[in-house]
């Protein structure tokens, strides 16, 4: 079976095309195996597209983690899989695809940078966990948003895992995004995230880049397009509409890297 192994920021992926499954999505077991560093061929999260176009969308993307779940929506998956539509889809630069998350817009900008619309399903609320300040809501999937003065001292793996699995989030839990003013600059920040489903630090989480810049916006008085340096050093721009406006969805534009393609024995 054929693959594509890409990246978006350092977060990476392995890409398959549905028609060469054997008419089913792929099973957490072999998932997990294709995702496995060590014995497999190693990444955050799997990718299969069916191309569907018709009147409301071009191609649908089924995202899972690699610990083998189904994830509703991942901001860097869809800017690899929208790329890797065009590509092999012979789609145009304006893409549709469906999501679990609804049906989001895309632009292949160049062949390494695609913006891509990201949802905003639940407003961002402040909270207190644990006598801990942050901002909790969904861009896709939930998150949770803590703004830090010191991002290099914050032992990511343990209070990311901390709150991840902290009973005000519920049984489904949520992501961990930690943010800093990047160098005094205005509207620009560095961010680490602990991704659950991975359940560790990423190199970039594009929905978690997302919901940061969301909280920026509304709480920190950001202007309207936010810049953000990943783990990974790449930088990704958000733009929202107006603070005063009534929205539903951000754009997130940032890098798409197709790295190789392959393949592969397992058996699905």
């Amino acid at each position: 079976m054929e693959f594509s192994k890409m990246h978006g920021a350092g977060n990476d992926f392995i890409i398959i095309d549905y028609r060469s499954l054997p008419g089913r999505l792929p099973e957490s077991e072999a998932i997990l195996k294709m995702c496995n560093r060590e014995r497999g061929i190693g990444a955050d999260g799997l990718i299969v597209l069916r191309s569907e176009k018709n009147s409301e969308y071009d191609f649908e993307m089924f995202f899972f983690n690699n610990d083998g779940s189904r994830e509703s929506m991942c901001g860097n998956g869809l800017r690899c899989a929208s790329l890797y539509a065009h590509r092999y889809f012979e789609l145009d630069k304006q893409l549709s695809a469906k999501t679990d998350s609804g049906i989001l817009r895309t632009q292949i900008i160049d062949e390494r940078t695609v913006r891509i619309e990201i949802p905003y399903l639940e407003e961002f609320k402040k909270i207190t966990v644990e006598g801990i300040e942050l901002y909790a809501g969904s861009t896709g999937v939930p998150h949770a948003v803590l703004f830090v003065e010191d991002i290099k001292s914050i032992d990511v793996l343990k209070e990311g895992r901390y709150l991840r699995y902290h009973k005000v989030f519920g049984q489904r839990g949520t992501n961990v995004n930690f943010v800093s003013n990047f160098k005094g600059l205005d509207s620009v920040y560095a961010i680490r995230t602990y991704e659950k489903g991975v359940e560790n630090e990423t190199l970039a989480c594009g929905t978690g880049i997302s919901a940061s810049a969301i909280c920026a916006v509304l709480f920190k008085n950001a202007g309207k397009k936010v810049t953000f340096i990943t783990n990974s050093k790449d930088e990704l721009t958000v733009e929202l509409p107006d603070r005063a406006e009534k929205f539903d969805k951000v754009f997130l534009t940032g890098p798409a890297i197709e790295v190789f393609k392959g393949r592969t024995i397992c058996q699905f």
